[in-house]
């Protein structure tokens, strides 16, 4: 069975509550329409009464000729009739609680209405219905008309708004199909009526982008997987490769398993640094937050890298250390604290310095500023980069994967903050 569309099942629906409404109004209008015609010809029969006794009351020996055929009833019995008056062919109809009488005829429309007065005289007041039920007639059959005119306006009217409301549903519905791994090209025009349907639109295009930059987060890792790691996969390789070739002396096998547990150690490294990169979002990241005190942060990030600082003959200074507290991840803190002081003790020279600052002015200030080799300018905007080194740092004895900083940048922005770095070679970086 064919499922009808939203656009058919709206339109059904308002067509039938539409015309349930049409025909309500029409019968109240019908009722009321009568009620008032009644109510008229009973104020102008009165009044007609009321004017032809102050005639009689000024004219006590006046006539006043009826030149219709007519007959007065009372309790079912006539009490008086015109002299043309024929009972042959009508029917008399009595309506109760009421000041007046309908007479209708079987033959033809016409009828009469009759008002009854008395004190100080005895008579009555009788109209003719002919035009009155015409008119009355003329009514009914302009709304007869009318209704299944207005009946189609409705529907044109409704049709038309249902068709602005599902435009932007049919242009979510085309993006979607045409979204796919490889295309998040597609986006959906705003509709500018500031209403729900606009809410969804702004909803989907924020959908259609975090997929995009997981995607593309998803397609960075593997790259940086696959790049990062032939390396130290080939190295491993190669070496049990020739272990295996010929019998080997003990030291020898000795030096390749280190060599293979050197290796595993960088490939560790290098994937714990990624993941701790895709983990997390924007969306996400507020999830992981919790009350953290920074400074007790930092005094466990500098104690963990005391050792490392000594042996190259370097000194942690703390120049700046105020309270500071906030909403953050600590993990992704203490990453930032330990890839900054990690770098700086990396590149800075045996016995210089290392300046340390934490504090707060308005905003959380963390300043590691140290006495190294420096950054040229050319590469100082690529060093956030996943996996860029500085070449003038290419050598055996600074180890590295060029994830330090990557890892600090998305960590600093993911808490809303900013990275700023200024160096001069030589003179050190901060």
């Amino acid at each position: 069975m064919k499922h009808k569309s939203l656009k058919t099942r709206v339109l059904l629906s308002f067509g039938a509550i539409s015309f349930f409404l049409l025909v309500v109004f029409g019968f109240i209008f019908y009722y009321f329409l009568n009620q008032n015609m009644i109510v008229n010809v009973k104020n102008d029969l009165s009044s007609q009464a009321h004017s032809i006794k102050e005639q009689l009351r000024d004219a006590p020996y006046g006539m006043i000729d009826a030149k219709d055929s007519f007959a007065l009833i009372e309790n079912n019995q006539v009490v008086f009739k015109s002299h043309d008056f024929d009972f042959k062919d009508t029917e008399v109809l009595l309506r109760k609680n009421m000041s007046f009488f309908t007479q209708e005829f079987k033959e033809g429309l016409s009828g009469i209405y009759v008002l009854k007065f008395s004190k100080p005289f005895n008579g009555a007041v009788i109209v003719q219905r002919d035009e009155i039920d015409e008119n009355f007639e003329n009514v009914i059959l302009i709304m007869i008309i009318l209704e299944p005119i207005l009946f189609l306006l409705f529907l044109f009217l409704a049709n038309r708004m249902v068709d602005s409301i599902i435009k932007p549903l049919h242009n979510i519905n085309l993006v979607a199909k045409k979204i796919s791994i490889d295309n998040f090209h597609g986006k959906i025009p705003l509709t500018h009526s500031d209403d729900e349907i606009e809410a969804l639109v702004k909803t989907f295009n924020t959908m259609i982008e975090r997929l995009k930059e997981g995607v593309a987060q998803l397609d960075r890792f593997n790259s940086d997987v696959s790049h990062e790691l032939r390396t130290p996969l080939t190295v491993i390789r190669g070496n049990i490769d020739v272990a295996l070739k010929k019998d080997r002396d003990i030291e020898y096998y000795k030096n390749s398993l280190k060599l293979i547990q050197s290796e595993s150690s960088n490939i560790q490294q290098i994937v714990e640094g990624l993941l701790q990169l895709s983990r997390y979002t924007k969306e996400n990241i507020k999830k992981s937050f919790v009350h953290c005190d920074l400074n007790a942060i930092l005094l466990e990030t500098i104690e963990k890298y005391l050792p490392l600082a000594k042996a190259k003959n370097i000194t942690l200074e703390i120049v700046k250390f105020e309270k500071a507290t906030r909403e953050a991840n600590p993990l992704l803190i203490g990453a930032v604290f330990s890839n900054l002081i990690d770098n700086a003790i990396k590149y800075t020279p045996e016995g210089k310095k290392i300046y340390i600052s934490l504090y707060t002015k308005n905003k959380i200030y963390f300043i590691v500023q140290d006495e190294g080799i420096g950054i040229s300018p050319e590469v100082l905007p690529h060093i956030t980069d996943s996996f860029y080194r500085v070449d003038e740092a290419r050598n055996k004895k600074i180890k590295g994967f060029g994830l330090g900083l990557s890892i600090v940048k998305k960590s600093v922005d993911l808490h809303g903050g900013r990275l700023h770095v200024s160096s001069s070679v030589t003179k050190g970086t901060t």
